[in-house]
């Protein structure tokens, strides 16, 4: 559910920049009008907080052995394995991350170097159907991975519809605040002159993962829990009040 909110007006001072302070460009703009126009220029916010609908997972397998190549191929066969079971899904989009291979010494204090290979390799998961991808996470679970990150989001193609929906009503908010600076100083009509879009941010808080219960002998599947975002939209308008 999409649930739109302003902040209270203080007053039409509060938000609205009108002729002053000017850039060098407005106060070129406002020296060329007319006797008797006056540019208004004014910036809005509108915000909304919107469900998130797309669940992200990423893990990643790891692996030690005193011999490169050892930890190399069973980095591969683990995750050829874990590719194989996520293809079964039609629901999940599944992308391979960073692998890197690496040597260092287990006993740096030591007198006597413990020269040891570590490899890891991730394994990223998204999707709108939750539930199919916690089953295929947990699998992974099952096959040594480890859950590097899990956490809702809010998807692209729904945070373009609700920016859409906020530029929408953030001009009609925009008009409504010129024809009343456009009154206040005793204008009886205004045209629009330009509408920018200055910022668009979405901000999601973090939301902890938990584990199912399950029985001791088998691995809890990993459950999530969506939150919303809070989407934002500014434009700065500029009109010319007669």
């Amino acid at each position: 559910m999409i649930k739109a909110f302003r902040a209270p007006v203080t007053g039409l001072i509060s938000t609205l920049l009108l002729l002053a302070p000017f850039t060098l460009v407005q106060a070129q703009t406002a020296s060329l009008l007319p006797q008797g126009q006056t540019l208004i220029t004014l910036s809005v916010t509108e915000r909304s907080q919107v469900a998130q609908d797309e669940l992200l997972a990423e893990l990643r397998v790891e692996v030690e052995d005193r011999d490169a190549r050892a930890v190399q191929d069973a980095i591969n066969s683990t995750m050829a394995e874990a590719l194989q079971l996520a293809s079964g899904s039609s629901t999940v989009d599944v992308a391979t991350g960073h692998y890197g291979v690496y040597q260092f010494n287990r006993q740096p204090q030591a007198s006597r170097p413990d020269p040891v290979w570590r490899g890891t390799q991730h394994i990223r998961l998204t999707s709108k159907d939750a539930a199919e991808l916690l089953e295929l996470a947990g699998d992974l679970q099952e096959q040594g991975f480890v859950m590097n990150q899990l956490s809702w989001r809010l998807s692209t193609e729904k945070a373009d519809e609700v920016r859409d929906s906020l530029m929408e009503a953030a001009i009609a908010r925009a008009q409504s605040k010129v024809q009343r600076a456009a009154a206040a100083l005793g204008k009886s009509d205004f045209d629009m002159a330009s509408v920018n879009v200055v910022g668009a941010m979405d901000f999601s808080p973090p939301v902890m993962m938990r584990a199912m219960a399950a029985d001791s002998r088998e691995m809890a599947q990993p459950v999530a829990d969506a939150g919303e975002t809070e989407v934002s939209l500014t434009i700065s308008v500029q009109a010319v009040a007669r």
